[in-house]
Formats: C-alpha cells, sequence, structure tokens
C-alpha cells in the first residue's frame, strides 16, 4: 500500500513554500507523482499570470528533486473554488493543503476548502501548519482514536505513510461514557497495525471533565514530540460533529504538526 499521486493547493500566501517543500518530500520519500492546482479568478488577466507563474515555480521545484510534476490552473469564481478542487482530488490518494489562517482576506476560503476536501473528496486530507517546521517522513506518528468508523477511515488512509513512520502512538480518551473499545481499549488496532510490521504503543489516557478532547490530543502530541497526528473528522463519544467545528476546529487553529484527517 503506497501514496503514487498527490495533489497540492498551490496559492500565493506567505505559507505555500513550506507546503511545497513538505508535499516534495512526501513525493521523494513514496515516489509519487505530484500535482500542483492553482487558482485564477474568471476575467482577472493580471492574477491568471501570476498563478501561471508561482505554478511554472512549482513545477520546477518539483523537477529540481527529481520528481514526476505536472500543474494545472482552475479558472472560476473564487466561491466555486472548493468544489472544483474536490473533483480533482478524487483521482488522487491524497490533498496536501495549508492551515487554514485565523483571520484576513483568504481565512474563508481556505476554512471553505478544507471542509470541501473532507467531506466530499472522498481522499484524505493532509494539512501542513504555517508555523514550526514539518518533517515529511514522519518518526513519531500519534493517532487519535476512538474506534469510529471516521478513525477507522483516517487510519487506513494513512498506513502508507504509518508503516514509513519509527513508532505509532494509538492514543485513547477514556471518559464515563458507552463506547466502543472494548476491555482493552486500543489493543485490537494495534494488534491490525502490528500486523503490517508496525511499531506501535497504545496510551490511554483520562479524559477529564476538565479537559477538552482538544487540548488532550494537542499536549499529548506535545509530550510524544509527535511529527505528525492522524484523526478522524472529528468524532468523540462526548463529541460528535457534521461540519467543522468544536475538537476539529480547535485542532486546526492551533496545530503545529500535519494533521492527516478522512471522513
Amino acid at each position: 500500500m503506497t501514496i503514487k499521486d498527490l495533489l497540492v493547493h498551490v496559492d500565493l500566501s506567505k505559507a505555500n513554500p513550506a507546503r511545497m517543500d513538505y508535499a516534495f518530500g512526501l513525493a521523494e520519500a513514496h515516489k509519487a507523482h505530484v500535482i500542483g492546482i492553482g487558482h485564477a479568478p474568471l476575467g482577472i488577466d493580471a492574477l491568471r499570470n501570476e498563478a501561471r507563474e508561482t505554478l511554472e515555480k512549482f513545477a520546477s521545484t518539483g523537477k529540481r528533486h527529481g520528481l514526476s510534476v505536472e500543474t494545472r490552473l482552475i479558472e472560476c469564481k473564487i466561491g466555486d473554488l472548493p468544489e472544483e478542487l474536490a473533483v480533482h482530488v478524487r483521482y488522487t490518494d491524497l490533498a496536501v493543503i495549508g492551515q487554514p489562517e485565523e483571520k484576513g482576506e483568504t481565512a474563508g476560503l481556505q476554512r471553505a476548502l478544507l471542509q470541501e476536501l473532507l467531506f466530499q473528496s472522498g481522499r484524505p486530507v493532509l494539512i501542513v501548519p504555517w508555523a514550526g517546521t514539518s518533517k515529511p517522513s514522519p518518526k513519531t506518528v500519534m493517532v487519535a482514536w476512538d474506534a469510529s468508523g471516521t478513525a477507522a477511515r483516517a487510519l487506513a488512509d494513512a498506513l502508507p505513510i504509518l508503516t514509513h513512520a519509527k513508532k505509532v502512538v494509538i492514543l485513547v480518551a477514556i471518559d464515563d461514557k458507552p463506547n466502543s473499545h472494548g476491555d482493552e481499549p486500543g489493543a485490537d488496532i494495534a494488534l491490525h497495525l502490528a500486523r503490517h510490521g508496525i511499531d506501535v504503543e497504545v496510551r490511554r489516557i483520562p479524559l477529564g471533565s476538565d479537559v477538552s478532547a482538544a487540548d488532550l490530543l494537542l499536549s499529548q502530541a506535545s509530550d510524544l514530540g509527535a511529527d505528525m497526528m492522524v484523526m478522524g473528522g472529528y468524532h468523540h463519544s462526548r463529541i460528535r460533529e457534521a461540519v467543522l467545528g468544536g475538537v476539529t476546529r480547535t485542532i486546526m487553529e492551533t496545530m503545529t504538526v500535519p494533521v492527516l484527517m478522512s471522513h
């Protein structure tokens, strides 16, 4: 199970170069084809030319890495971009996008992109933070596990990356609510990963009423020195979401390592 092609959202933001470098490093590790997609509003020549120049730089950088690279330019109304991009993502193994900004002209678009790709593309989404230095070949990966369908989907989508990691930690938040974890929470999924040859550890952490699920995930990722987090989009026994809110929103606002999400 490998990543054969990945799609990268290429824009004009300050965080774009770091996102490109991360995507190229990931593609090198997996010998994957890379597709860079940019956007230009209809009928604005200056922005079209700027987007093309950015894509040309993307292609030339990728080729210097010895990668198979192609670029595409979507010309549409800005509000139509999330849906248009989701269509392209469906024909790849993975989408790489940037962490949504908290505020600014493009903050709303970035949140809309994440939500559309997560819920409508049918593919995993890897979000690269705009702060810090991310490692495209993570040594330690933390998996947020709650035995839900979304968590299982995210873990399965992340397998090509998990098999390259030195260590995978399954984090199980334990509370007093009914759950589907079984007698030994995390044990069954750890056995499944071990069959894939993955070095896996299970951590069972009590989730008290004074600690949110998001804060627990973030603090554990920091304590572990995790290079990546894997999570469903996000479903916890205490928190159920149909849109980006609660845990997912908090993680997106405060993440310091890449997060692979599926739904």
